[in-house]
């Protein structure tokens, strides 16, 4: 909850801070970056080897509602997993590791749905020799459909829907120090409607439910490896680019990513900044981005400080505020 308010504040402040310079400031320009956004469950970072584990159910042997029910299940379950190991190898803790993804059935039937027995765990980990298991524990997906006509005001037509009701509950198991963690149900209602001149049918204008149900094991993933895993986040920052010629030249490495170079130019001009100089506080301001893109976030602050030393610039203390929130987000990473 502290983190999403954090990345909350972080998102308006960034808004606000774009909305405001962008209708004043014509000796600056804008660029894309992208910030990494701590995870908002806890899930340790002392791992070697991840697994992923789809927990999963067989279905009541001579009940073709229940095998119909849990070959959906299945489906959206493997499909969840697969998703979600997509997600997390995208993340810079799981970034180059191997992400396998392992199918194990359930035979029990509680709705409690309790943790695994630590033996079970350790058997789930032990062909790939994991500390770590991201477990799907149980999911379900429901789906419900109607169609019927109705008078358009020209003629006869159809309307028809198919719903997917998802449940779904994940676990962390850490077999370094036998904790369970980012424990996390999901639910959901995901809709399809349609409106057609023919009769609406589930597999024609509508999606199969087979279909359906692993669009619901996508949702599943993605969202769980948005809670669990820090990702990146797009957002906008400014920097000055008029003013001495070694701010036009030091434009030209920005926009190449270069900003150690960026940097020397911007140095250049603060060697013999005068008293009250807007080109310095100018120049000090851009070092503090320079700085915040190299991920030093306290020499960050340090030079907007300078700025403000140089000359009160009305970026400047917005730019402190995103540069504050930056720090108490990276400190939960």
């Amino acid at each position: 909850m502290i983190i999403k308010t954090l990345l909350t504040r972080l998102v308006l402040l960034s808004l606000l801070f774009s909305t405001l310079i962008l209708s004043s400031c014509v000796q600056c320009k804008f660029i894309n970056i992208q910030v990494l956004k701590p995870s908002e469950l806890s899930v340790s970072k002392d791992f070697v080897q991840p697994v992923i584990v789809a927990g999963i159910y067989k279905g009541v042997q001579g009940s073709p509602e229940s095998l119909a029910q849990a070959a959906l299940d299945s489906l959206a379950a493997i499909e969840a997993c697969l998703v979600l190991a997509e997600n997390l190898a995208e993340s810079p803790w799981f970034q180059g590791l191997n992400l396998p993804v392992k199918q194990y059935y359930r035979d029990d039937s509680s709705h409690l749905i309790l943790p695994y027995p630590w033996e079970k765990v350790e058997s789930m980990a032990a062909s790939e020799n994991a500390d770590l298991v991201i477990s799907l524990e149980y999911i379900k997906v429901t789906p419900q459909s109607d169609a019927y006509p109705f008078w358009d005001g020209a003629t006869r037509a159809y309307y028809g829907y198919l719903s997917m009701n998802v449940y779904a509950y994940w676990r962390v198991y850490n077999l370094y120090d036998r904790k369970v963690m980012a424990d996390y149900l999901h639910r959901d209602t995901l809709v399809w409607e349609k409106t057609d001149y023919y009769r609406i049918r589930v597999g024609d204008q509508l999606p199969g439910f087979f279909s359906a149900a692993s669009y619901s094991g996508y949702v599943v993933g993605s969202e769980y490896a948005k809670k669990i895993a820090p990702s990146w986040m797009d957002d906008q920052r400014l920097y000055f680019f008029k003013g001495p010629k070694q701010m036009a030249k030091a434009a030209e490495f920005v926009s190449s990513n270069q900003w150690l170079e960026a940097a020397s130019q911007w140095q250049a001009v603060l060697q013999n900044p005068k008293p009250r100089s807007k080109d310095a506080a100018k120049a000090a301001f851009n070092m503090a981005l320079a700085n915040e893109m190299l991920g030093k976030f306290d020499i960050a602050l340090e030079w907007l400080n300078k700025s403000d030393q140089y000359f009160p610039l009305p970026e400047t203390e917005w730019y402190r505020r995103i540069i504050q929130h930056r720090i108490k987000l990276m400190e939960r990473l």
